[in-house]
């Protein structure tokens, strides 16, 4: 079986090309999907803010309802 260089060397160009494409490709797709954690983890640190802040503003009503229930004045 005899190969012919210029084609064996015209698909080792394109396949070096479609290498660097996908090379390309890959650095872009492992950028968003670092910057989308990034935001995922700002969102949970958010999110945890908040349901401490809306127990702890719970528990400032039930000291309130407690109070009012006592007559307390407040």
């Amino acid at each position: 079986m005899t190969y012919d260089p210029d084609a064996l060397r015209q698909m080792n160009e394109e396949a070096q090309l479609r290498i660097s494409e996908l090379s390309v490709a890959l650095a872009h797709v492992t950028e968003q999907r670092d910057n989308l954690e990034d935001s995922l983890t700002a969102a949970i640190r958010e999110t945890d803010a908040a349901k401490a802040q809306v127990a702890a503003l719970t528990a400032t009503v039930e000291r309130l309802r407690l109070h009012i229930q006592q007559g307390v004045e407040l």
